[in-house]
């Protein structure tokens, strides 16, 4: 797990901040070179197609757009912005909290009054992830959905009725079964859910009626939690879903193109995979996730564009930010590859779901999560980022390898939570 050096950024960031510089003006003739970071390498067109028509609109501002590795991003992020130096701009997560405690991200409010821009053309969940103390430190650029995609191929194939767009948990269990009693080649999966504590279960623990954490308590002992960890690992008992201990390389995406899985729980960020993948047209059908007494709770995240406190250039740094995350950018972003936009202008869906064409189904799919999603667990309670590796290595592994019953697994997961949330 990647992680913020609190004590970095308030050593370095925040003493050489008082001395950064203003930016030069808007319209002069003098070239501002700004830099950009990001992570994701299936976004990377899409946000440069959205970077070239800044610039041209902008012709004194080069942008320089670096897409750093995941794995890799916070750590250069942590000992670029502690020396005081680092993007003009850059992609912020959940971690962002621990950015602007360390005095490294600059607050946007005087931008935002200074040009009028309404945040409420934006995701409202993801706009507050991104206000601390009443400051907003980011403007959205996306937001996650999850969706069900099903390979029609391999249910013609099978001659397996498909899901329908109402389907419900138990339908999802008898599909897959019914899958599983078919499938005869060697590596052949019926199905993938995703199987973690922070998104599988605790969707779950939503859809039951629950909550992971409520009054800044763990409350996985509740009737809801042990029911969402019975169920999950049900899927595995039953063998329509991979063993876990067996699933860390896993990767639904490449396996639905395969036709080596028949269906799969798939986030929005992944999408473009699989629409842009060399398959015959109408291979990939999408529909919500299944329901689970009467609900389809999903988790939600968003990316933030935010600007680093020492950028010398800060107007400009803003007015790329405005661009990016405007509904023009947001288009441009969908139709280059990015994720699923943040702006709420039908213009941005729809070039989102124009530019994954190929996923039949998808905008009313992509609708109906977004009815139902609450902010991630630890998007909702940052303070447990250090806790989830714990729950996953120590309670989760043991419990779907059957070393610890759902009640003992779920007070685990308690004791761990509320040890962070202290």
């Amino acid at each position: 797990m990647l992680w913020t050096n609190r004590r970095l950024f308030l050593a370095g960031t925040v003493a050489l901040a008082v001395t950064s510089s203003v930016s030069l003006a808007l319209g002069q003739s003098e070239t501002v070179n700004l830099s950009l970071m990001i992570w994701d390498p299936a976004q990377t067109a899409g946000v440069q197609k959205a970077v070239d028509a800044f610039e041209a609109a902008n012709p004194n501002i080069h942008v320089s757009l670096e897409q750093v590795p995941v794995d890799q991003y916070y750590t250069k992020l942590d000992a670029s912005l502690g020396a005081g130096e680092g993007p003009d701009v850059m992609w912020q997560s959940s971690k962002a909290s621990y950015y602007v405690d360390g005095g490294a991200l600059q607050p946007l409010d005087d931008f935002i009054k200074r040009d009028g821009l309404s945040l409420d053309g934006y995701k409202k969940e993801i706009v507050a992830l991104y206000n601390f103390g009443g400051q907003q430190y980011g403007v959205p650029k996306d937001y996650d959905a999850w969706t069900f995609v099903y390979n029609t191929a391999v249910f013609a194939a099978l001659g397996v009725a498909a899901p329908s767009a109402e389907w419900t948990w138990e339908d999802m269990v008898r599909i897959a079964e019914a899958v599983k009693a078919k499938q005869s080649a060697a590596g052949d999966v019926p199905l993938y859910y995703n199987y973690s504590f922070n998104n599988g279960v605790a969707s779950l623990v939503h859809s039951l009626g629950g909550q992971v954490i409520a009054d800044g308590k763990g409350t996985m002992s509740s009737a809801e939690g042990v029911k969402a960890l019975v169920t999950m690992k049900d899927l595995q008992d039953r063998g329509v879903i991979l063993k876990i201990a067996d699933a860390s390389d896993f990767n639904p995406v490449n396996a639905l193109i395969s036709g080596k899985l028949a269906m799969a729980e798939i986030p929005s960020w992944n999408l473009s995979l699989l629409s842009k993948a060399d398959v015959p047209a109408g291979t990939f059908q999408v529909v919500r996730l299944p329901s689970v007494n009467g609900r389809w709770a999903s988790d939600t995240n968003g990316l933030s564009y935010v600007m680093n406190v020492n950028s010398k250039h800060q107007n400009e740094a803003w007015q790329l930010i405005k661009f990016l995350t405007s509904e023009a950018g947001a288009v441009l972003h969908a139709e280059g590859g990015a994720a699923l936009p943040a702006n709420t202008a039908q213009a941005a869906l729809t070039a989102f779901v124009t530019a994954n064409q190929a996923l039949v189904g998808l905008e009313d799919a992509l609708i109906l999560a977004a009815e139902q999603s609450y902010p991630r667990t630890t998007t909702a309670n940052p303070k447990i980022l250090p806790g989830v590796p714990k729950i996953n290595s120590e309670v989760m592994g043991p419990y779907y390898a059957g070393s610890l019953t759902a009640e003992d697994a779920a007070k685990k997961i308690d004791d761990i939570l509320n040890g962070s949330l202290r």
